[in-house]
């Protein structure tokens, strides 16, 4: 086992674990689930938090928002959409094939500063039950996307506090949705795989 998950993966649960084996793979299989369940949860938020956004800029802005010629996208988004439409089987894709085809860093350089008056202004911020402050959404989706992507290149997670990433996934799901923000609450393994086991410092 230590040779085929490879020594170099292995070091950080080592580490944790003072050099114990049995103790670090312990914490690699805790690893492992804890991604899985949260990864789960980062689901219900990035499809809830993708069609909020489609929703609200199709009704302010019309449909033709999201295509490659969009005025309201930079050249950068509007060649991942290019890219996206291509994946999803061309011109005549259906909207929501296009939508689940588009990368959660898509929808979340949508946030950015560059899309304050050209997006967020007109559009988006009315994807949202409520005020929220567009800088700090983007920044805490940021540090989201950081931890989806590495559940997804399966790097370790256990010493991030992940009782705080957790609570974010809740807090960012309710805004854009109360209804999303109890199911990911009422559904997910996170908060049980947390008390199961205290992560090694």
């Amino acid at each position: 086992m230590q040779q085929l998950l490879s020594p170099a993966r292995l070091a950080p649960y080592l580490a944790a674990t003072s050099g114990e084996w049995a103790d670090a793979i312990k914490l690699y299989d805790w690893n492992t689930r804890i991604g899985a369940a949260f990864f789960e949860s980062i689901h219900y938020l990035e499809v809830g938090l993708r069609n909020a956004l489609d929703d609200a800029a199709s009704a302010h802005l019309g449909i033709s928002w999201l295509t490659p010629t969009s005025p309201v996208l930079t050249p950068r988004s509007r060649k991942t959409v290019v890219l996206a439409l291509h994946h999803a089987g061309g011109p005549t894709a259906p909207h929501g094939k296009l939508i689940a085809e588009l990368p959660f860093g898509f929808w979340w350089s949508l946030l950015a500063d560059e899309y304050n008056r050209r997006l967020w202004q007109s559009a988006l911020q009315y994807a949202f039950e409520g005020p929220i402050r567009r800088r700090r959404l983007h920044a805490e989706l940021d540090d989201l996307r950081r931890l989806r992507n590495r559940i997804a290149h399966h790097e370790p997670i256990h010493a991030r506090a992940l009782d705080v990433d957790f609570a974010r996934v809740l807090d960012i799901a309710t805004r854009v949705g109360a209804a999303l923000g109890q199911h990911i609450a009422a559904t997910s393994r996170v908060p049980d795989l947390l008390a199961e086991q205290e992560p090694a410092p």
